[in-house]
């Protein structure tokens, strides 16, 4: 009875946030976008890049943004291969084209380090973090300046397309995942403002950055909730896009969500003081709530879920019928869900099928059942690394 009253309160948390976010995202936004140009920073943090970092300045320089309000800056953290010297190459071949500066560490200390350092370089009103292997669409940092002409929003982050989507069996299921997240990010955000951002392209107010703890391990999410915490809005605009590649294999892909769960953990836990606090309205009481659940209380409970089920069968074999017939009602409400997103959502955006919704969420649970785990054991690392696969250059060219 325990068993089937808490996985009942799972689905039932996650079957009502997720209908009503589709409920959501249907709605108009609210932000009151404006045609402006401010001065903008836009910040690249690497580490032994040289594989993608001539691809992704070539990108920076191609965008379509007045190129005397647009200021780059490459913040490198001791990399041990040749990406600072082809920096320092581009810059020497593209005087006048771009306004380019390296700055270096001598050391790598991570992300959140090489962040801070680059922060006092940064003159534009408008920093813009992205990663190195990331690639912006034309129009992706003016569709995002555009938003901080609501003078309520703070922080954006825009939209994560994988580029191959429909390689194998790990791709396609981050296809989904994508799929749901941006139904999440969406309707969060026409609600009040979401927690979660995409580290590849974000936008904050310089004036509102404050200084990250150096053990940051998700710089882009702990960056938002510090803004959504002063009291601005921070966002997800899909109409601003970058393109990346994902892991084709599953160990790569497990490695990469774990390392992000732990990052959502940790800033999560942080500023858990806006938990249920009616000072952030429905931010406060409902979305951060919600994605707490989701993020640090629900893998303890599937764990806890897991294990009983397989004590109760072991004790009591005939008991398998009835959790048969509870893995046939979660398949019925994730066939629910796809039917909530056929009604409410538009239809040019895409439906996830029953058996997506369902692995996507499981493989998520796992993958933050191990996050949860290696944070509480302190295995987080804030040295990041990326988790990129060998591709030959006529692939990586190819994008």
């Amino acid at each position: 009875m325990l068993l089937w009253s808490s996985s009942g309160f799972l689905a039932l948390i996650y079957f009502s946030y997720y209908c009503l976010m589709v409920y959501e995202a249907k709605k108009p936004s609210n932000i009151r976008k404006q045609k402006i140009f401010p001065k903008v920073s836009l910040v690249i943090p690497t580490y032994n890049e040289e594989m993608v970092i001539v691809r992704k300045l070539e990108n920076v320089k191609n965008l379509d943004y007045p190129k005397e309000k647009l200021e780059v800056l490459v913040v490198d953290s001791g990399s041990s291969d040749t990406t600072c010297q082809m920096i320092q190459k581009f810059i020497h071949q593209s005087l006048g084209e771009i306004n380019l500066r390296l700055i270096t560490q001598p050391q790598r200390m991570g992300k959140a380090s090489a962040l801070n350092f680059v922060w006092q370089h940064c003159h534009g009103e408008v920093v813009i973090i992205s990663d190195a292997d990331a690639i912006f669409e034309k129009k992706s940092v003016a569709k995002l300046v555009q938003n901080f002409g609501d003078p309520m929003v703070g922080a954006v982050t825009g939209k994560l397309f994988i580029l191959n989507a429909d390689q194998s069996p790990a791709t396609r299921l981050e296809k989904s995942y994508r799929g749901i997240y941006e139904i999440l990010r969406v309707g969060e955000s026409n609600m009040d403002s979401t927690p979660i951002f995409n580290g590849p392209i974000v936008a904050f107010r310089k004036e509102l950055l404050d200084e990250l703890d150096s053990n940051t391990v998700a710089d882009d999410t702990e960056l938002s909730l510090k803004i959504r915490e002063k009291g601005w809005k921070a966002i997800y605009d899909s109409e601003a896009l970058a393109y990346e590649y994902s892991p084709t294999k599953f160990k790569l892909r497990v490695k990469q969500k774990i390392r992000r769960g732990q990052g959502i953990i940790q800033s999560f836990i942080r500023h858990k003081k806006m938990l249920f606090n009616p000072k952030y309205g429905k931010y406060g009481l409902v979305i951060f709530p919600c994605e707490f659940f989701m993020h640090v209380i629900s893998p303890i409970l599937v764990v806890l879920a897991i294990m009983l089920a397989l004590i109760t069968i072991a004790l009591e074999p005939s008991v398998l019928v009835p959790f048969m017939s509870g893995a046939i009602l979660v398949l019925i409400m994730s066939g629910l869900m796809l039917l909530v997103q056929r009604i409410f959502l538009a239809q040019k955006q895409a439906t996830i099928n029953p058996i997506d919704i369902l692995g996507t969420f499981l493989n998520l649970q796992a993958c933050l059942v191990f996050s949860l785990f290696s944070f509480l054991m302190r295995k987080t690392s804030h040295k990041w690394e990326k988790i990129r696969e060998v591709r030959s250059p006529e692939t990586i060219a190819k994008h």
